[in-house]
């Protein structure tokens, strides 16, 4: 086995079942460069070539199936322990700090529930506001949030991938005859402190001459004012998507998603108690990928 570890040995499964350096990178969270690294360490290690380039991709040699054979005895060794420790150990304890958005909390309250349930003796503090807080500096243990750029000394699991859509709230929609013109509405934006540059930019694009009724930096109070028909704004589809008070105006709006992360420091990533709320995390939202892209159509 020529000293390989688990660690070395995920980079040459997730190569094996992507059949790319570009689809592996996104199975395990990491840049195409970083894979490329650790598989050429890798072949260099094993003194012979793992995969073959063809015109279907990276296809793995005799030797690479073989390894590959090890490495998901391995991975599935490791699933178990992991299992076992997290699943099973009641003397998890202690006390947790996670900063996220009221969004969040309310939509996976059913997750927080059952953490809080599965575990009784950790607990819980969520500092809920829209400033990511300083990991680094210890200002909170675990974060869960919506970015396109994590900080890349921090630890985690992207979770999915949320898309966003124009809405209406129904009774607004009615009272301007069920028109999908955006121009037609007032608006509900964001103020400038958070920095919502996408969507300044597309109504700056699209409505240039649009009232903006109301400006929140809560995502639970623009999905509110929404439905009260104040106005119409860009929301997650899968918070809005399954609310009948409120409309989708237009198809997912296409350069506007965000990856949903679960992030801690590198140093506490160990840390019993913060493994098993991410690997909780990460249990609960996993099948969610067509819910946070808004597969459903207008």
């Amino acid at each position: 086995m020529h000293n390989f570890n688990w660690d070395d040995l995920k980079y040459l499964l997730a190569v094996a079942r992507a059949g790319s350096l570009t689809g592996a990178a996104k199975a395990l969270s990491v840049n195409h460069t970083t894979v490329g690294r650790r598989l050429s360490a890798l072949q260099e290690r094993a003194g012979t070539r793992l995969f073959d380039r063809t015109s279907d991709g990276l296809v793995a040699t005799q030797a690479g199936e073989e390894v590959r054979r090890i490495a998901e005895r391995m991975e599935a060794d490791a699933q178990a322990l992991d299992a076992q420790i997290l699943g099973l150990d009641e003397r998890l304890a202690g006390h947790l700090v996670v900063t996220t958005m009221d969004i969040v909390v309310h939509r996976h309250r059913e997750a927080f529930r059952a953490f809080g349930e599965h575990y009784p003796a950790i607990e819980l503090e969520l500092v809920v506001d829209n400033t990511l807080r300083n990991l680094t500096r210890r200002e909170a243990d675990v974060a869960l949030r919506t970015t396109n750029t994590p900080t890349p000394t921090l630890f985690g699991r992207k979770l999915g991938r949320l898309e966003f859509a124009l809405y209406a709230g129904r009774s607004l929609f009615e009272a301007n005859e069920r028109s999908g013109d955006p121009g037609a509405y007032p608006w509900l934006g964001w103020p400038e402190h958070l920095g919502a540059a996408l969507t300044e930019k597309w109504m700056a694009e699209h409505v240039p001459n649009a009232r903006v009724a109301c400006r929140v930096d809560s995502t639970l109070v623009m999905l509110d004012l929404l439905r009260a028909g104040v106005g119409i704004g860009f929301a997650h589809c899968i918070d809005a998507d399954p609310d009948s008070d409120l409309v989708r105006l237009r198809d997912v709006e296409p350069g506007f998603g965000m990856d949903f992360w679960v992030l801690t420091h590198p140093e506490l990533r160990n840390t019993s108690r913060i493994r098993a709320f991410m690997k909780h995390f990460a249990d609960a939202t996993r099948g969610w990928e067509d819910r946070f892209a808004g597969a459903s159509t207008v």
